[in-house]
C-alpha cells in the first residue's frame, strides 16, 4: 500500500518514466536556449568569432577569413561556417548574431548527445542522464556554452572521441571510425589543441593500462586515425608553440581553477576513484575518463594558452567519473550537496528579483544604488514576457524541489536545476543590464558622433579584434593601424587603454572624447582629432 504522503512525489531512483524523462529534456532545454538569442555579441571571443562570420556574409568568402576587412589567420572554419549558415537560414526573423549564435546551441547538443552515448556505453543506461545533468551543472560550462565560440565545436569533436573510444571495447572498427571522426570535427572545428588531446589520449591508453594494449585496439586506433586524416588535410590546424615561455602562473593555471570550475564534477569523480582504488586496473570503464582527464589536463597545461575555456573539455571525463558511483555516494554527504545547491540557488534568486524590483522602482534603495554605480545610466524597462517565464520558471523549481523524494541522484537533479533557474533569471529579468555592460554597441555609437567630418580614415592604436569587430558592425568603423602607410591621412586616432594610464599622442592630435562601456574598468577608449 502506497504511503499518501510519497503520492505525486517524484523518485529519483534510476527508473525511468515519462515524467522524469519530459523533465530530464525540458531541463535540458531551459538550460540551452536561453542566451542563445536576445543579446549583441559580448567581448572577446564571441565578438571575435561574429566580426569573422559578419565579414563572410557581407564578402561571400568561406574560405579567407577577415575581420573589420582585415585577416584574421589561424582560425579553424568549421563553427565559423555553421554560425554563417545559420545566419543564412535565420537571419530573416532573427538578428543577425542571434542567427549565428545558434551554432553554439548545435554543437552544445550534439556535445550532450555524445556525451550520454558515452556514458551509456561505459556504464549503462541509468548513468546516461545523469552524466549530462553533471556535465551541464559544473559552473565553468555556464556561460561559455551560451557563447559563439570555436571551442563549443573542439568540444563536440572531443565528446565524439570518447564515445567512439567508449563503443570499440564491443565495436572495435566501428568505434575506431567514430574517434576518427571527432578528431577531424575537433580540428576543423578549433585548431590542433582540441586534436592533441585526443592524439595523446590515443597515445596514453595502450601505455597505462593492458586492456588497450591488443589488436583489437590497434585497430581501432587506426581505423581512427585514417578516419581523422581527411578532415586534417582538408584544414591543416595551424599549430603556435608560444609555451616555452610560459611563467609558473600559467603552468598551474588549470589546476587552481578545477575546484570551482569543475564543481560538483570533481568531488564526484574523486569518490568514484576511491570507491574503485582496490580494483581500478580492472575497471575499464573508469580507465578511459580517468586516462582521458589525464590525457587532456596534460595537453592543455603545456600547449594550452592560460584560458578558462580551454579546460571545457576536462569537464566530459569528470562527468563520466561523476556518476560512476553516484548511487553510493554516502547519504548525509548527499544530503550536504541537496541542501548547500537549494540554499545557494535560492539566494542568487531572491537577489535576482531582488535586483530587477530595484531596477524598475529604485527600491529597495541599497540595491538601486549599487546598479547605478555598476551601470551608470541604466535605465530598466519592464517585459511582461521575460517577467513572465522567470515567475514561472521559479516557480517550477520550487514545486520540483519540494516534491521530490531525498537521494543521492535528486541532489545532483536538484543542483542542476537550480542553475538552470538562475541562468534562466539572469537571461529574462537580468539580460538588459548584462547586455548592456558588456556590449560595445553605445560606445560604437558614441565614437561615430565624435568622429570629424570627411575624414578618410581611423587611425588605431592598442585597439583589440574583439573591439574592431563590435565598431565594425554595430557603427561601420573600421581602422587602420597607426603606422600603417595610408594612416597620415586619417583625420582620427583611436586609442584602446587601460583607464589610469593616458597614453603618449604626438602634438599634432588633440583629445576630442573618450568613453567605456557602462562600469568597466579596464579599458577605455580615447578619441583624437588631427586639426
Amino acid at each position: 500500500m502506497t504511503d499518501d504522503s510519497q503520492r505525486g512525489r517524484i523518485a529519483y531512483d534510476g527508473t525511468p518514466t515519462p515524467l522524469k524523462t519530459a523533465l530530464f529534456l525540458v531541463l535540458c532545454l531551459t538550460w540551452l536556449v536561453p542566451g542563445l538569442v536576445g543579446h549583441d555579441p559580448w567581448k572577446v571571443d564571441e565578438a571575435v568569432a561574429f566580426g569573422a562570420v559578419a565579414e563572410i556574409l557581407r564578402t561571400g568568402n568561406w574560405m579567407d577569413f577577415r575581420i573589420a576587412g582585415e585577416a584574421f589567420t589561424g582560425a579553424a572554419p568549421l563553427f565559423l561556417w555553421t554560425a554563417a549558415a545559420f545566419g543564412k537560414l535565420f537571419g530573416a526573423v532573427l538578428t543577425l548574431h542571434d542567427a549565428a549564435r545558434l551554432a553554439a546551441g548545435f554543437y552544445v547538443a550534439l556535445t550532450l548527445g555524445m556525451l550520454s552515448l558515452a556514458c551509456r556505453e561505459l556504464l549503462g543506461a541509468r548513468a546516461a542522464r545523469m552524466g549530462v545533468l553533471l556535465f551541464i551543472g559544473c559552473i565553468g560550462l555556464l556561460i561559455r556554452a551560451h557563447e559563439m565560440t570555436t571551442d563549443l565545436a573542439g568540444l563536440a569533436g572531443i565528446a565524439a572521441g570518447l564515445y567512439g573510444l567508449a563503443l570499440a571495447a564491443r565495436r572495435p572498427v566501428a568505434g575506431g571510425a567514430i574517434t576518427g571522426a571527432g578528431m577531424g570535427l575537433a580540428s576543423l572545428g578549433d585548431g590542433a589543441l582540441p586534436l592533441g588531446m585526443l592524439l595523446v589520449l590515443l597515445a596514453v591508453l595502450p601505455l597505462a593500462a593492458p586492456f588497450w594494449r591488443n589488436r583489437r585496439y590497434a585497430r581501432t586506433a587506426g581505423a581512427a586515425l585514417a578516419c581523422a586524416a581527411p578532415f586534417v588535410a582538408l584544414w591543416p590546424p595551424s599549430l603556435q608553440v608560444a609555451w616555452f615561455a610560459i611563467d609558473i602562473g600559467e603552468i598551474t593555471y588549470f589546476a587552481r581553477i578545477m575546484p570551482w570550475y569543475a564543481w560538483p564534477a570533481w568531488p564526484l569523480a574523486a569518490w568514484s576513484l576511491w570507491r574503485a582504488r582496490r580494483n581500478l586496473p580492472e575497471r575499464h570503464e573508469l580507465q578511459l575518463p580517468l586516462l582521458a582527464f589525464i590525457a587532456f589536463f596534460l595537453t592543455i597545461t603545456v600547449f594550452g594558452e592560460a584560458r578558462e575555456v580551454n579546460a571545457l573539455p576536462m569537464l566530459l571525463p569528470l562527468a563520466i567519473l561523476g556518476v560512476a558511483e553516484l548511487d553510493s555516494v554516502p547519504r548525509g554527504a548527499a544530503s550536504a550537496l541537496d541542501w548547500f545547491g537549494m540554499t545557494t540557488f535560492f539566494l542568487f534568486a531572491a537577489l535576482l528579483w531582488i535586483g530587477w524590483g530595484a531596477a524598475l522602482t529604485g527600491k529597495p534603495q541599497f540595491a538601486a544604488a549599487w546598479l547605478l554605480r555598476e551601470i551608470p545610466g541604466f535605465t530598466y524597462r519592464f517585459d511582461i514576457v521575460a517577467f513572465a517565464f522567470a515567475a514561472m520558471l521559479t516557480l517550477v523549481w520550487l514545486v520540483v524541489v519540494a516534491r521530490s523524494l531525498r537521494s543521492t541522484r535528486r541532489a545532483l537533479v536538484n543542483w542542476t536545476a537550480g542553475i538552470t533557474m538562475v541562468w534562466m533569471l539572469m537571461m529574462t529579468l537580468g539580460l538588459p543590464l548584462v547586455d548592456q555592460a558588456k556590449s560595445y554597441r553605445a560606445v560604437a555609437a558614441k565614437i561615430a558622433v565624435e568622429l570629424p567630418r570627411a575624414t578618410p580614415c581611423i587611425a588605431r592604436r592598442n585597439l583589440g579584434d574583439a573591439q574592431r569587430a563590435s565598431f565594425d558592425y554595430f557603427a561601420g568603423l573600421k581602422t587602420v593601424p597607426e603606422g600603417a602607410a595610408d594612416s597620415s591621412r586619417c583625420k582620427a586616432l583611436l586609442v584602446q587603454a587601460a583607464p589610469l594610464r593616458t597614453p603618449s599622442v604626438s602634438a599634432e592630435w588633440a583629445e576630442a572624447w573618450r568613453g567605456a562601456r557602462p562600469g568597466d574598468r579596464n579599458e577605455v577608449f580615447i578619441l583624437y582629432h588631427r586639426p
